[in-house]
């Protein structure tokens, strides 16, 4: 393949190395975020934490679980790379198999970290 060839196919969201890597590079430039170890499930898995709460873990190399409120879950409702679990949850899973889809990935882990600041704010309590 010609390098214009390879640049236009990375540029369509072709995967360019594996997931997990690409999407813990990404993920290392959010301040607001720190790699960690899962707490959910029996194997050790790669996990980002906002504050203290987990936000997001791999399931996979192309899965990854996002606590997403709901609100913002309805918003991508019929995105085909999110999987809504079959009974109300935070959590939603997301296939990651392109650079495209990596970005996608990292842009709701953020939100999802920016969702965490914003429930641990007081909400219209004056503090003392």
């Amino acid at each position: 393949m010609s390098a214009s060839g390879e640049a236009e196919t990375r540029r369509a969201g072709a995967a360019t190395g594996d997931v997990p890597s690409r999407l813990r590079a990404r993920l290392a430039q959010s301040p607001a975020l720190v790699e960690a170890t899962s707490r959910f499930g029996r194997d050790v898995r790669l996990a980002w934490r906002a504050g203290t709460q987990e936000i997001a873990h791999l399931h996979s190399a192309e899965i990854i679980d996002i606590r997403l409120p709901a609100v913002l879950q309805r918003q991508w409702r019929s995105d085909p790379r999110l999987l809504p679990r079959p009974r109300r949850s935070e959590w939603i899973e997301c296939r990651v198999r392109s650079d495209d889809d990596v970005e996608f990935a990292a842009m709701l882990i953020e939100l999802a970290a920016q969702s965490v600041g914003q429930s641990a704010a007081p909400a219209g309590r004056a503090q003392k």
